[in-house]
């Protein structure tokens, strides 16, 4: 590859090299470069005449720097002033540029020499004024403000400035005390700044030698002879140059095109090797830490064995895209949890699957296999008949609808099970949301409780604490999982208000107190209406323990344990004082 690059490269620079004073441009809108010019870092030296060489910007403009012909008024003494101009235009029959933005890089003299010095040379430019006059006069002023100086003749106790002869001199700042420096010919507006003319003003700048303008006059190009042994020109034929230059840009297109193909063929190889160099890493740091977990309960699948649990044995998805009920090969029905873009660092993914898969609890749903390739991973549970806790809570149909004793049922279930996670994980946050989605039931209708690792998170924010969804160091985990059991707890009395199923599965953050007071009302006016006193009971103990549950501040809200005691006591718990920071319960 090395060898066929450097052949590229050899041959370009051949073909440059052959055609080395060809007409250029720095750009689709810059002005044809030739002879008596030469651009700077395209064309040698010798392809144009001394002084004439010019240059491309970063933006694709052509600058001229030169000796810019300013001449002062008396004795017309040459004033030396290197200018830097951007050209729009060459006129090569009339031998003439149009120019702009004009800058100066070098300052007036403060004081006119009464000779022109042997050291400086008249410019081979005349300067053109398009519009405005020909010339300016400058003034050494003092108390003189509001008004654009030349900085590199001012001083702290005056400022010189530039007064175009257009302008009466009764025009001057009032107030002023100004005199006379020296008159001089035209220079472009507020060049003598130092800064670019962001007006735009324009001027010609033309030029008598060399002369090429009988050559162009026959429709020839002229050049120097003898390759620039001598500062005579000679006229030449531009169909030769024309048929070598297609030769040439032709010859440079099909260059530049194995070049543009070739880069892309080692960018693609580059990363293609990447993505490879990243797996092979991958699947080196997968091995090394399943040797460090070897011991662990769950089984290793591929996530080709994954996808054909979803894609083969599907029947249904259990919740929104992500928990889907899939089939082993051996029969056995099972819920597979799939992890969308996981950027969790492999070690702590398969850490925290060893320690799920230990859990055994009642109220747990038992991990039995998980896979990881990469950010593609996926958890696989045991599947329970009864489906989601969500599908009983808000199925549309009457027979399906749970009574009050074995929601209390359920919620003590539910409870236990986190109070069992937190006692087998104490230090650290496990992805323990208490959503109605998250919680499986079997047929005798007993909850268990969906535990995934933290790469999980997703959906559901209305059950998820405040704190974990902020920048908060300070996470006590057993109140965290409180929050989210609260939120169920609320849910689950205002199951009969008959939310649309749009609603129940909107993944926005709610403002708990305006949704709880409704839940609230809503389900104990129905309760009234039914006359069933044991399920009134049920429901304001809900409700309290919920309030309870997702107080604002985690200090203020019970731990799992007390939350059990609160449900399973045959006396009602005591509203908290006030639940919200900025809400009043009546």
């Amino acid at each position: 590859m090395k060898i066929f690059l450097f052949t590229f490269i050899s041959i370009f620079y051949l073909a440059v090299g052959q055609n080395e004073c060809l007409p250029t441009t720095c750009g689709p809108l810059a002005p044809v470069v030739r002879f008596p010019f030469w651009l700077k870092g395209h064309q040698p030296e010798h392809c144009g005449y001394p002084g004439f060489g010019l240059s491309c910007n970063e933006s694709g403009r052509t600058d001229f720097d030169l000796q810019f012909p300013v001449t002062a008024s008396t004795n017309n003494i040459v004033v030396p002033l290197k200018m830097t101009v951007a050209v729009w235009d060459i006129d090569y029959k009339a031998q003439k540029m149009l120019a702009g933005y004009a800058r100066a890089r070098s300052c007036l003299p403060r004081k006119l020499p009464t000779v022109n010095s042997s050291n400086t040379s008249a410019s081979p430019f005349e300067a053109e004024a398009i519009g405005y006059g020909d010339g300016s006069t400058l003034f050494n002023c003092s108390n003189l403000r509001d008004y654009e100086s030349i900085s590199c003749l001012s001083s702290h106790g005056y400022q010189v400035i530039e007064f175009a002869s257009v302008y009466d001199i009764a025009s001057l700042p009032p107030y002023s005390s100004c005199f006379k420096m020296y008159n001089i010919s035209f220079v472009p507006d507020r060049a003598l700044a130092g800064r670019d003319d962001e007006y735009g003003s324009r001027f010609y700048l033309s030029w008598s030698r060399p002369s090429c303008g009988k050559c162009e006059a026959k429709g020839k190009y002229c050049r120097l002879q003898n390759s620039g042994a001598a500062e005579e020109i000679e006229c030449f034929s531009p169909q030769h140059a024309t048929g070598a230059s297609k030769n040439h840009i032709s010859l440079i297109a099909g260059i530049t095109t194995g070049i543009i193909v070739m880069t892309f063929i080692m960018i693609a190889s580059f990363l293609v090797l990447r993505v490879m160099k990243r797996k092979k890493d991958d699947k080196k740091r997968i091995e090394n830490a399943l040797k460090t977990h070897k011991d662990m309960r769950p089984r290793r699948y591929s996530y080709e064995d994954v996808k054909r649990l979803i894609t083969n044995n599907v029947t249904e998805k259990l919740c929104h895209d992500t928990l889907h009920k899939g089939m082993l090969t051996d029969g056995t029905p099972v819920a597979v949890k799939v992890l969308h873009g996981s950027e969790q660092n492999v070690e702590d993914f398969i850490s925290e699957v060893e320690r799920i898969g230990r859990m055994q609890h009642t109220n747990i749903l038992q991990l039995i296999g998980f896979s990881v390739d990469g950010s593609k991973r996926a958890l696989i549970y045991e599947f329970l008949q009864g489906g989601t806790l969500d599908m009983l809570l808000y199925s549309e149909n009457q027979n399906h609808r749970l009574g009050w004793e074995k929601l209390q049922q359920i919620a003590l279930g539910i409870a236990k099970g986190i109070e069992y996670v937190y006692q087998e994980s104490t230090q650290e946050i496990l992805n323990l949301v208490a959503s109605p989605q998250s919680i499986l039931v079997d047929h005798n209708l007993y909850p268990k409780v969906l535990v995934a690792t933290t790469s999980a998170a997703e959906g559901a924010l209305q059950y998820i604490a405040p704190e974990l969804l902020s920048s908060s160091s300070n996470i006590i985990p057993q109140k965290a999982y409180a929050y989210g059991f609260g939120m169920l707890l609320l849910d689950m009395v205002g199951r009969s208000a008959n939310f649309s199923r749009g609603e129940k599965e909107s993944n926005e953050v709610h403002f708990p107190e305006c949704r709880i007071m409704e839940n609230r009302v809503e389900g104990a006016i129905q309760l009234e209406e039914e006359g069933q006193e044991n399920d009134l009971i049920l429901i304001k103990k809900f409700s309290i323990v919920g309030l309870w549950c997702i107080q604002w501040f985690p200090s203020d809200r019970p731990s799992m344990k007390a939350v059990i005691e609160m449900l399973e006591q045959e006396n009602m718990p005591s509203l908290p004082s006030n639940p919200f920071a900025s809400f009043h319960l009546n």
